[in-house]
């Protein structure tokens, strides 16, 4: 009877086009470009929008005005962040679909809202929120590339909504710079960001290179195996020098 064991050999990971994460990240990159150039362009409205002027140091804006600028970028903000939410991980997809419904009731507030007290609520609140849920965003992207982007965004949230919570004594003007600072800085960052991302993507598809649990393939080589030394080159052996000839033996005498 043979006593000789059956070799098993290692099953090699299986190669991959994209690592996952660069892969994810590049589905995101459209969506945050949306993003940013949404946020970018309530920015600027926020800042060449026309003031109602008492006098030149006394520029005020109605709060009816505020409204309608805050709900038309609520409304298109909710609707990218669908486009978003379809792109995105499964892992943050949740958050992002939440990120889009408290949209509604801010929505809903604004169209009630008469004071700037009244608007102050509302926006306050929904930028809490929205920050919130960016930051989860954050903390389950971290293996992703450049996911410190949705870091910023979520403290630029925050930090609005904590501004226009403690901020008793702004009027609609007040509120409407400081949201639109808020969105045009999230809005630069995001626009970056998702054009970084699909650059990466094509930089990476376009080397050629093969990834293997994402890792590139020559990364995942068994790094315990010893490496074979090269076998030295062995000396040329010298020549034999030629014998000479030896003179012919003498005939025998007879």
């Amino acid at each position: 009877m043979s006593t000789d064991e059956p070799r098993t050999e290692s099953t090699q990971p299986r190669p991959e086009a994209l690592p996952q994460a660069i892969s994810e990240s590049k589905a995101l990159g459209a969506p945050m470009v949306v993003r940013g150039i949404l946020g970018v362009a309530f920015g600027f409205a926020t800042v060449f929008w026309p003031r109602d002027a008492a006098s030149p140091k006394h520029l005020s804006m109605g709060v009816d005005i505020v409204d309608i600028l805050s709900i038309s970028y609520l409304v298109l903000f909710a609707l990218v962040l669908v486009y978003q939410g379809l792109r995105s991980p499964l892992n943050v997809r949740t958050a992002v679909y939440g990120q889009a419904i408290i949209t509604v009731p801010a929505i809903v507030f604004l169209f009630l809202a008469e004071q700037p007290a009244e608007l102050r609520a509302a926006m306050s609140i929904w930028a809490l929120l929205h920050g919130l849920l960016e930051l989860w965003n954050y903390r389950q992207l971290k293996s992703h590339p450049m996911a410190s982007d949705f870091l910023i965004a979520a403290a630029c949230h925050v930090l609005l909504g904590v501004i226009l919570m403690f901020g008793d004594g702004f009027g609609a003007l007040w509120i409407l710079g400081f949201t639109g600072v808020a969105t045009l800085i999230a809005g630069v960052i995001f626009i970056i960001g998702g054009y970084s991302r699909i650059s990466k993507a094509k930089q990476v598809a376009a080397g050629g290179e093969s990834f293997v649990d994402g890792l590139p393939a020559a990364e995942t080589d068994d790094p315990t195996a010893p490496d074979t030394p090269d076998t030295p080159d062995t000396p040329d052996t010298p020549d034999t020098p030629d014998t000479p000839d030896t003179p012919d033996a003498p005939d025998d005498k007879n």
